[in-house]
């Protein structure tokens, strides 16, 4: 799973978040579109496991406290891409969902000067 969850961090640094850990949001990953002393995270990310599959209850649970976190869940699965040459090394894709509710709006980083959409007080 922690392997997993490396691919996954390294897939939206890739994108220009800045990721940190979301145990305290009850997920893997949180993602920051600018400094997190700046601006609040829009998106909690949970990683699915090597088995691919995400229980119902996991699921219904972080999709119920997205709301009150103020915060998109993205759904995140690892896919190994093997090629034809068994010699060189697997790569990895990552699928995304992203589930939102009316109270945390989808938002796209965006890649104006104007980053991330929750600023601090």
């Amino acid at each position: 799973m922690d392997d997993h969850i490396d691919i996954v961090r390294k897939h939206f640094e890739k994108k220009g978040y800045r990721v940190h850990c979301g145990l305290q949001f009850g997920c893997e990953l949180v993602l920051y579109a600018n400094d997190p002393n700046k601006v609040h995270s829009d998106f909690c990310v949970h990683v699915v496991g090597s088995e691919n599959r995400i229980d119902w209850r996991t699921l219904q649970t972080l999709v119920r406290s997205m709301p009150d976190l103020h915060k998109t869940l993205i759904v995140a699965n690892v896919r190994e891409v093997n090629g034809t040459d068994p010699n060189l090394p697997s790569r990895f894709d990552v699928d995304e969902l992203a589930i939102a509710s009316e109270h945390a709006p989808f938002r796209h980083k965006k890649a104006s000067k104007e980053v991330g959409t929750q600023r601090k007080k």
